[in-house]
């Protein structure tokens, strides 16, 4: 599983959430949250728990589709 799979699978909301935490609390740049997530999120794009986050998860399949927002 890589990242991006991973953070899917926690929800994109709850890294989001984390980092905003982060930042907050340490104040360093790096840990604040870019943009792209951020638009996902606010799209309701949160990651398997919504059917859609970097991958696209349909019921019953184990297949890893890459969303279309991310197709060349």
């Amino acid at each position: 599983m890589g990242p991006l799979q991973l953070a899917d699978f926690i929800g994109l909301d709850v890294c989001l959430s984390i980092l905003n935490v982060l930042y907050e609390g340490f104040g360093n740049p790096k840990y604040a949250p870019c943009p792209l997530l951020v638009n996902m999120v606010m799209a309701g794009k949160k990651g398997a728990k919504t059917g859609e986050g970097f991958y696209v998860y349909t019921a019953g399949s184990k297949d890893l589709v890459i969303s279309d927002g991310f197709k060349k």
